[in-house]
């Protein structure tokens, strides 16, 4: 290398310079698509719960929370939060999320609606990463399964009912998908267990 093609102190210096401010950039960059991810993610899921809140309620229903952490009942060994829906003060149920029913292929999150006669309102999918085709077809924009489960309590199914169809239960399971399924009853059956258990401490 000649003399004139020798890398001088101050060319290394630039590139160092380009490189920080590159690295600054796909940091700030990042940071912006997080932040614009989780914010997208909240609204998609208020607009999820409120399909399902309990009741013509007239409060603020997602300042009016609590948080609970039950992992034998609601699946998860995270703090899980109860929303409570209520008229002029008076209480008319609950959503809970996100209860962590076990799938085919990882934790699949629900929210359960129940109003204040242990009656389901709605259960909705939040998040699932099951087999296209097959498991996938519990969330609510893939097929109107999980739509099923509305207006049910234990009044209308007995507790011993809440299995597949297949094994001598209420509910018809989902072609390919089974274990879905039944980890799909279990988890609704377990929080409408769990809303019976707790009765008027959820609304205090």
């Amino acid at each position: 290398m000649s003399e004139t093609e020798k890398i001088s102190p101050l060319m290394i210096f630039s590139w160092l310079i380009l490189v920080v401010t590159l690295v600054a950039i796909l940091a700030v960059i990042n940071h912006l698509t997080r932040d614009r991810i989780a914010e997208n993610r909240h609204l998609a899921t208020r607009k999820i719960l409120q399909q399902i809140i309990p009741g013509e309620h007239n409060n603020d229903v997602f300042a009016d929370t609590l948080i609970r952490n039950e992992p034998n009942y609601l699946g998860s060994d995270h703090p899980v939060t109860v929303i409570r829906s209520r008229k002029d003060s008076l209480p008319l149920g609950v959503v809970i999320y996100p209860v962590i029913a076990e799938g085919y292929k990882g934790p699949i999150e629900l929210a359960i609606g129940i109003n204040l006669q242990g009656q389901l309102s709605g259960v909705r999918v939040l998040q699932e990463n099951e087999t296209e085709g097959l498991g996938a077809q519990i969330h609510q924009n893939k097929s109107d399964w999980i739509l099923s489960f509305t207006g049910l309590s234990f009044k209308t199914v007995p507790p011993e009912q809440w299995d597949v169809r297949s094994e001598n239960g209420y509910f018809d399971q989902i072609s390919g998908a089974t274990i879905t399924s039944r980890s799909v009853i279990n988890a609704v059956k377990n929080t409408l267990n769990y809303h019976e258990l707790t009765g008027e401490t959820l609304y205090k």
